[in-house]
């Protein structure tokens, strides 16, 4: 079962478990598939695609969650904590801190013509795909390269 039919199985058994907070939180997300799917004009997107709008999801609800803290919006903050948790079910498990600086040295010294962090950081993206957080990978990479120079 692809990832997107999982989705709408889940958005279906949310319906009859009368799971609002869920429900809400999965047809969002579903609609971003389907507009997706629209957009590239294809019938259905595949897993890793379908994980780039989950991630996509999670990181706007994660903004969110900042600005609402930084306001101590307590009403918004306790709803976008919940939705932050159910699309994470749909995430591949994150690698561990350790394993993902590992991965991470390895792109930098399969490299060694690439002299600035950019590009790193899209191959390591590409790579690593969901398995760990983009802001991660991203500062990781940066503090590798601060410490070449």
């Amino acid at each position: 079962m692809s990832l997107s039919d999982k989705i709408k199985k889940d958005v279906d058994q949310a319906l009859k478990d009368k799971d609002k907070s869920r429900l809400k939180t999965l047809r969002y997300l579903y609609a971003q598939i389907k507009d997706k799917e629209i957009d590239q004009q294809r019938e259905k997107l595949t897993d890793k695609e379908v994980l780039a709008v989950v991630a996509k999801q999670l990181k706007e609800l994660k903004e969110s969650l900042q600005f609402f803290e930084k306001e101590k919006r307590e009403d918004l903050i306790k709803g976008v904590k919940k939705e932050v948790e159910i699309l994470k079910d749909y995430l591949p498990e994150q690698m561990p801190d350790q394993e993902l600086e590992k991965e991470v040295e390895k792109i930098i010294k399969d490299n060694p013509g690439i002299s600035q962090p950019g590009p790193l950081i899209g191959k390591a993206v590409a790579k690593l795909g969901g398995k760990a957080d983009n802001n991660k990978i991203a500062q990781l990479i940066k503090e590798k390269f601060a410490k070449r120079a």
